[in-house]
């Protein structure tokens, strides 16, 4: 095969899965993604994400996580399951509006980068490049 060939064929894009339990908000970040390049998946919680994951037999390149999601979870224990099931080193970032000072310890202990909303999408776009660039 040439090179121009070669240089022609598509280049998979990144998997990111977003995770958010507010149905507008996750559509926004979806839109957001995928408006750059991105392959999404959109889930409410962490068994969702890795339900459709699995289904799929996808891996996921980076992880997108609202801190605090429903029935008492977090989206620390969102990233655990998937990093579970997938490996753990799939980076993150933890986006909360949580400013509780224990809450906001415990993102932070979680390894994950954490940013408080509001988050506007050239920030969003430099995290997630700079999670899926080679260290």
């Amino acid at each position: 095969m040439s090179a121009a060939v070669a240089n022609s064929q598509p280049l998979v894009a990144p998997l990111i899965v977003v995770i958010e339990d507010e149905e507008f908000v996750l559509a926004g970040y979806q839109t957001l993604l995928e408006s750059w390049g991105f392959e999404v998946v959109a889930a409410a919680s962490g068994a969702e994400a890795l339900t459709a994951l699995t289904s799929s037999a996808k891996i996921p390149d980076f992880i997108v996580a609202d801190y605090r999601l429903g029935d008492g979870l977090t989206g620390t224990d969102a990233v655990q399951l998937l990093r579970r099931s997938f490996g753990d080193g799939i980076p993150g970032v933890l986006i909360t509006g949580d400013t509780a000072m224990d809450r906001v310890r415990h993102a932070g202990e979680s390894g994950l980068q954490v940013v408080h909303k509001p988050i506007n999408g050239r920030r969003l776009k430099e995290i997630v490049e700079r999670g899926l660039s080679p260290h």
